[in-house]
């Protein structure tokens, strides 16, 4: 199975860019999209452990949640401990960027707002576990 990335966000445009930017630089990886917390949990759950993704990559703030809930409600489960979660947001509070690393982020990023953020999120993607499965 090819190795994909399941990202969490309910702006198209963000989803659209990473996934255009992501397929120019790692061929190999897809990206499944998801606009809320409660589809990130419907979706994993609907996996089983050889379907399960690469990476989740999760925005801060969805229309029902919060990474912090997110990422609480996946560390319930076994079978997510060891995808590497990273987390994206506008503000970038440290409050926020804490709490998200101690529930086990790999990396808290500034969500990308233009054409060099956008590759420098893939880049930083690129670099985590990314790979085959």
């Amino acid at each position: 199975m090819l190795p994909y990335i399941l990202l969490a966000d309910q702006d198209s445009d963000a989803c659209d860019s990473f996934v255009e930017e992501l397929d120019k630089r790692i061929a190999y990886a897809a990206v499944q999209t998801v606009e809320d917390g409660q589809k990130l949990l419907t979706f994993l759950a609907n996996r089983s452990w050889k379907d399960l993704p690469s990476m989740i990559l999760v925005n801060y703030e969805l229309p029902d949640s919060k990474a912090p809930d997110l990422l609480r409600e996946l560390l319930t489960d076994t079978r997510y401990l060891t995808i590497p979660k990273l987390v994206w947001s506008c503000t970038g509070h440290k409050k926020e960027m804490e709490e998200c690393r101690m529930l086990g982020v790999k990396r808290y990023l500034h969500k990308p707002n233009g054409v060099f953020e956008i590759e420098d999120v893939v880049r930083v993607v690129g670099v985590h576990e990314v790979r085959r499965v």
